[in-house]
């Protein structure tokens, strides 16, 4: 989707909830196709259809009393996920989104933790939904396009009233580092994310999504789903990460919303391509001329790389990135290929987007300037964020309010920096921050970019061990076959860095580190 410097529009659209979003699109693009994919059942869903479907439940549940009921849903992104979910929160009930891959009896305890009466699930996750059942034998659970079919049948249409405080969703985060937390989401929260979103990164309705983040995640929600709603774009739906290259080769999209380990398959993926033509050596040189000439308001990218776009598409423009900590590297890599990395920040507690560059405000390396809907203030370098995207709170975990609520700040656990113009820097997770017995402190995240830009290297994590900078790692046999080839290159690493910096140990792993739905590792150790 591209992003343009002003809005079409006389005056930034204000949203009070996704409702309104769905009104909205119903009203200006009744017969566009949205959420274009690949499941033949339902292969879309229309402006209009997605109206429909709300009121339609708005009409049970007030029928049934079951107005604010909790409704959980788990599946693959596609049109009839899609439809639930924007069902439910316009509904007038809560919708609980479920991460895809997560094993059953962490399901079961997330459908306990979050007060879930009814599951959603998609025909391929049958046989958990069986698991689950059997487990909690009074959860009501139905299949999703059968779910759609029987709203259909409804006769009535009715909206209910929705509160601004009234919780709209319950997102479990990912928990990267401890047990998974359950975050409240509310109407205005969300209705404060979508105008600040909409208002921050302006949408064409000539634009093209692919969609390649779980619809689990807040930052698909708010970007490619609200986005191609608001505008009248186009999205396709991709399956699954192997089908990316495949997908941005036949839909050319204009824009991915992606986290960094989208954006490190890519590099490699064009690099390796590059080597096994024997055009490595070409790529570089003309990458660093591209480079130079960007200075000079000369860009040749289409030109000197049409073999790149063949693959990534030739109307890609912008990365949206977000999620994780950002290699600069892969921002000057894509830049000098053509392609603009926004690189944001965000938190499920906040809607989850804090702070996002655009176009016409773009500060290399930095998270980008605080979203209208929030501020952000540090306290002992840890990102603090108050403001109406702001959660008010996990459901019913008392003791976790009280870590992270205090002084009426959310605190995030990130920690980072303030420039003079406003702009955000993120520098780590205090979780992962390093302190040494003598005082020093080293950021993990810093330690592991560097590792990733390895050729080979599949996962890496750093953390201390035994006073020891150690990183385990998963690399490619082929590319890195044993311990020693993997000293060689973390020697080289070493002598860049400062001597309390430098690792000192390595631990060799055979299997990927078990990750998240928005593939971040689970950092557990």
């Amino acid at each position: 989707m591209q992003f343009m410097r002003r809005m079409r529009e006389p005056a930034p659209v204000r949203y009070a909830n996704l409702r309104e979003v769905v009104f909205r699109a119903a009203d200006r693009f009744p017969d566009t196709r949205f959420f274009l994919c690949a499941d033949a059942a339902l292969p879309f869903v229309t402006g209009r259809e997605l109206r429909e479907y709300c009121g339609a439940l708005g009409a049970r549940c007030a029928r049934e009393g079951k107005e604010g009921s909790h409704i959980a849903l788990l599946g693959p992104n596609s049109a009839a996920w899609l439809s639930c979910y924007f069902a439910v929160v316009c509904g007038g009930c809560t919708a609980v989104p479920l991460h895809l891959g997560t094993k059953p009896d962490e399901l079961v305890r997330c459908l306990t933790r979050s007060d879930s009466g009814l599951l959603l699930y998609d025909a391929s996750c049958a046989a958990d939904a069986e698991q689950i059942a059997a487990a909690l034998p009074k959860l009501e659970i139905i299949e999703l396009h059968a779910f759609l079919d029987a709203l259909l049948q409804e006769r009535e249409r009715r909206y209910a009233v929705l509160l601004p405080d009234a919780p709209a969703a319950l997102y479990f985060t990912s928990g990267t580092t401890a047990e998974s937390r359950c975050v409240v989401l509310t109407h205005r929260n969300m209705g404060s994310q979508c105008s600040a979103a909409m208002s921050q990164l302006p949408l064409s309705p000539a634009d093209t999504g692919l969609s390649v983040l779980p619809p689990s995640h807040t930052f698909e929600l708010m970007t490619n789903i609200v986005g191609v709603l608001h505008c009248g774009g186009t999205m396709y739906i991709n399956q699954d990460l192997t089908t990316v290259k495949e997908n941005l080769k036949r839909y050319e999209p204009t824009i991915l919303v992606v986290v960094p380990l989208v954006l490190q398959m890519l590099r490699k993926e064009i690099r390796r391509t590059a080597k096994r033509q024997g055009k490595l050596e070409l790529l570089e040189r003309g990458l660093r001329a591209n480079g130079i000439l960007q200075r000079f308001g000369l860009d040749l990218s289409r030109r000197l790389f049409g073999d790149v776009y063949a693959v990534l598409g030739h109307k890609l423009r912008y990365f949206l990135c977000g999620g994780a900590a950002l290699d600069p590297e892969l921002i000057t890599f894509f830049r000098n290929l053509g392609i603009t990395i926004l690189q944001g920040y965000g938190i499920t507690e906040c809607s989850p987007i804090v702070a996002a560059n655009v176009p016409h405000a773009n500060r290399f390396g930095s998270v980008g300037k605080t979203f209208p809907c929030c501020e952000t203030k540090l306290f002992d370098g840890e990102i603090c964020v108050r403001g109406d995207s702001v959660s008010p709170g996990y459901y019913r975990d008392d003791e976790a309010n009280r870590e992270a609520y205090r002084g009426g700040w959310f605190h995030t656990g990130d920690l980072g920096r303030i420039d003079r113009d406003g702009y955000l820097w993120f520098t780590g997770r205090k979780k992962n921050l390093i302190v040494l017995s003598n005082g020093e402190n080293v950021s993990p995240e810093r330690l592991e970019e560097r590792l990733y830009r390895l050729e080979g290297v599949i996962d890496a994590v750093v953390y201390e061990l035994d006073g020891r900078i150690t990183a385990e790692i998963c690399a490619e046999p082929k590319v890195l076959p044993d311990e020693a080839a993997v000293w060689r290159e973390i020697d080289r690493i070493n002598r860049t860095l400062a001597a309390h910096e430098q690792i000192g140990k390595l631990i060799l792993r055979a299997e990927p580190f078990e990750k998240t739905a928005t593939q971040k590792i689970k950092r557990r150790i």
